[in-house]
């Protein structure tokens, strides 16, 4: 058993003004609410009586009066030499003595709640060893980790805690250093051609709190907003919690549909999209489309929330520019995150805003505090200004087109005709379209029981007719993985194609 240095720390009750109670009876009182409420957990060493006296600033006769009666009623243990301990014995669990009138969470949170209680389990797996981790082949949201260059980062991760910027262990701006907000803006303008300044750059740690930010700024409560459908559940929860009434827009095959969003709410506060790849579709916004987008926003008013996850990986080509860069009326906003060219527990993130913005949001996000650490910001700065993070894409851009490579091939081999592979011109997944007669759960519950994952398209659905596939991974894993599942889902696919053997042609819409 390791002995502690010197006790967990414990802050005494506060009692009333009026009420009179002994500095013995304090410290009882203390200690023994906090082992019924299990904060002192059994087996947990307290500080010696003469750190808990001077913690405390009481006589160090009244804490060993409070631990020997404590010791009495079976609650501690004094151990010569060693220290005293919250006895392994069980102890009743503390009761209160009048009822209480208890509010529950809000509609909107229970909505939150009933939509993710499938992943509230997920935590516990971070308790299992770490080989039990490795993503099983095709999982859509399984990460590029493996090409990381984990050396480089901890260098620089070194070098952002050394004493000289011991400085930065305080309070970084709210908007974020200098520093990366410089690195940012010229990593978007290589990669995006965007154009902004180092100011209109914030550092955030997720794509959620950029939402939060923007509903908070630039959204009044009842607000409607235009959202893709079929898309990420969680946007639709989260702009639900910040009190805007969501809108379902459709995507077609030149990406969202505007002409859909202006019947459904022409007088949108705002439209979210991701323009270059699609989740869970993989289509792009076309130019025509970005066009008309563009126009209705001016029309009514609206901003333009562009998200920029995984943008920076093209296989066919140049990738085309922001939607930012053709904006010349100041209503684009520019978000996105470095987790998923980075790794996921990053927790860094970004967002672009108009000029005319930039001293509301730095106000807003001052408010609501939670800044970024500012290590991490230093090593992230200098990850790109050092040329790292070129060289990491230029990595992840070859083996992920290798990869997609592996999937069309694979799927011209081993999938029947009437599954239609979607867009694979960027990022690392893509959707294998089903016919209507093929249910896209049912697929995925079998191939599941051959430890292959995918998602099913549909429940990325939330208006009626949705879609029906399966939403496949293929930049976390090897070739030969991906040539072994695609033969999994083939084989199975060709077992519904014998229970009802006529499909047409594999079309959704």
């Amino acid at each position: 058993m390791v002995k502690q240095a010197s006790g967990v720390l414990i802050q005494p009750l506060v009692r009333p003004a009026s009420e009179r109670v002994s500095r013995r009876l304090q410290v009882y009182q203390t200690v023994l609410d906090a082992i019924h409420r299990r904060v002192l957990m059994p087996g947990a060493r307290l500080p010696s009586a003469r750190q808990l006296a001077s913690d405390w600033g009481v006589a160090r006769g009244a804490v060993d009066e409070a631990f020997a009666q404590l010791q009495i009623e079976g609650y501690l243990e004094r151990r010569v030499g060693d220290g005293t301990y919250v006895t392994k014995q069980t102890q009743p669990v503390f009761q209160a003595d009048t009822p209480r009138v208890l509010r529950p969470p809000t509609q909107s949170a229970q909505q939150v709640l009933n939509r993710f209680s499938v992943y509230l389990g997920k935590p516990k797996q971070m308790e299992l060893p770490h080989v039990l981790l490795t993503p099983v082949p095709l999982f859509p949201r399984a990460p590029m980790i493996e090409q990381f260059p984990l050396a480089t980062w901890r260098r620089l991760m070194l070098r952002a805690l050394g004493e000289e910027y011991r400085a930065h262990l305080s309070y970084g701006p709210a908007a974020g250093l200098p520093a990366l907000r410089e690195a940012i803006a010229r990593h978007l303008s290589l990669t995006r051609a965007t154009l902004c300044t180092p100011q209109q750059v914030l550092v955030l740690n997720s794509p959620m709190q950029a939402v939060e930010l923007i509903g908070r700024v630039l959204l009044e409560p009842g607000d409607k907003v235009w959202l893709e459908d079929p898309g990420h559940a969680s946007l639709v929860s989260l702009f639900q919690v910040l009190h805007a009434q969501v809108v379902g827009v459709p995507l077609d095959a030149r990406g969202l549909d505007v002409a859909a969003g202006r019947a459904a709410a022409p007088d949108a506060a705002a439209v979210y999209l991701h323009p270059l790849t699609q989740f869970p579709l993989g289509v792009r916004t076309d130019s025509a489309r970005r066009a008309e987008l563009l126009q209705w926003a001016d029309e009514s008013g609206a901003w333009i929330i562009e998200g920029n996850f995984n943008d920076e990986i093209a296989h066919d080509g140049a990738a085309p520019v922001a939607f930012q860069s053709m904006d010349r009326s100041d209503r684009v906003l520019l978000m996105g995150t470095l987790e998923g060219i980075m790794f996921p527990s990053l927790r860094l993130a970004y967002l672009v805003v108009p000029e005319r913005l930039v001293e509301v949001f730095i106000a807003m996000r001052g408010l609501l505090g939670d800044h970024t650490n500012t290590s991490l910001q230093i090593a992230m700065a200098a990850f790109i200004d050092e040329g790292h993070m070129s060289n990491h894409l230029r990595v992840l851009r070859q083996v992920s087109r290798q990869r997609r490579d592996a999937l069309v091939s694979a799927a011209a081999r081993h999938l029947p005709d009437w599954a239609r592979l979607g867009p694979t011109a960027a990022g690392t997944h893509a959707c294998l379209h089903l016919p209507p007669a093929v249910s896209d759960m049912d697929v995925v519950r079998r191939i599941r029981e051959h430890s292959v994952m995918a998602i099913a398209l549909s429940s990325a659905c939330w208006n009626p007719r949705p879609w029906n596939g399966l939403v496949l991974g293929y930049g976390a894993f090897a070739p030969a993985a991906i040539e072994q599942s695609v033969r999994v889902i083939g084989r199975v696919l060709r077992e519904f194609d014998r229970a009802a053997p006529h499909h047409g042609n594999g079309e959704n819409k």
